[in-house]
């Protein structure tokens, strides 16, 4: 009888608990087990989460193939995918301005460069341009590309390994010697950065779009930003700048986010300037990954260095 008491007891407690309670009980069991669902706003971001958690978690990037992520915004019925999300990894710098006008759960909000705040660059001046579907936008406030410098690419993976660490720390052995392999890898194109802007030994370079402030810092590029797209021939007042600039700035490799037109690289070449294509990797590539994309700069770089 009296267990049968103290069993009619419980169900009348379990009856009178507010259900609220019951659903904090329910998400707390559930934030400790089970996949975890992450959403990143680039490309990097994806790549870093995806070699940490491995297959303790589900690893999204929703922006399509065409667009740059940084100024993309998405859609409704994507916002609450990333409201639905367990974390939200965050570039930090500025970068997908969309994220500070939607709702998000602050509690699952990670800034990966937050805690690196003092080694990120300034943007003194701002120009406003156009290119591909995302309209009009301006490279101004903070330098927002911060994975081209490895180290800072190692730092932003270590934030998402403390995230990790935090959601599920059952599997805290299984994140480090994840995130432990992956520094190695960082460090190793680190050091092949390194060795490959040596060889440039402070000649002047020219940029195609003002985004390789964190890779021109780290590995010591004297280099000097244009703004030209890829995908258009420039127009004559721009070779015109060009020729100005050559003046103070008479540089040898343009680098490129992307490959240029046949004829803008032909004309370049007039000039006796090499183009190379070395893309940032904000969105995912149509081959390989990011250390691909990161290996192949290197020999394009390299490529250009012995002519």
């Amino acid at each position: 009888m009296r267990a049968g008491f103290g069993l009619l007891l419980m169900s009348m407690m379990l009856a009178c608990t507010p259900e609220s309670s019951r659903e904090s009980a329910l998400t707390t069991e559930t934030a400790s087990s089970g996949t975890l669902s992450i959403y990143t706003v680039n490309y990097p971001l994806a790549y870093m989460a995806d070699r940490i958690v491995g297959s303790r978690g589900d690893v999204s990037f929703p922006a399509p193939p065409d667009v740059d992520p940084a100024t993309w915004s998405p859609g409704p019925e994507t916002i609450i995918d990333y409201q639905q999300a367990d974390l939200i990894l965050l570039n930090g710098a500025g970068y997908a301005a969309w994220v500070t006008n939607a709702s998000l759960p602050r509690s699952r909000l990670v800034d990966t460069t937050a805690r690196i705040a003092d080694r990120l660059i300034p943007i003194e001046s701002s120009v406003t341009h156009s290119h591909g579907p995302t309209g009009d936008h301006s490279h101004s406030g903070t330098a927002f590309t911060t994975w081209l410098d490895l180290e800072i690419a190692i730092e932003q993976a270590r934030a998402v390994l403390d995230a990790l660490v935090r959601t599920r720390p059952k599997h805290e052995e299984e994140f480090r010697q994840a995130f432990t392999d992956l520094e190695a890898e960082f460090r190793d194109i680190d050091t092949k950065l390194v060795a490959a802007t040596k060889r440039l030994d402070s000649q002047p370079v020219l940029f195609s779009h003002p985004v390789y402030q964190y890779f021109e810092r780290r590995y010591k590029v004297n280099g000097y930003a244009v703004h030209w797209e890829p995908d258009a021939l420039p127009v004559t007042a721009l070779w015109v700048q060009l020729k100005a600039v050559l003046r103070e700035h008479p540089a040898k490799i343009m680098i490129w986010e992307s490959d240029p037109l046949p004829e803008t690289r032909r004309r370049l070449m007039e000039l006796g300037i090499v183009s190379v294509v070395m893309r940032p990797g904000g969105n995912k590539p149509a081959e390989g990954d990011l250390l691909d994309l990161l290996q192949k700069g290197i020999a394009a770089l390299e490529g250009a260095t012995k002519i």
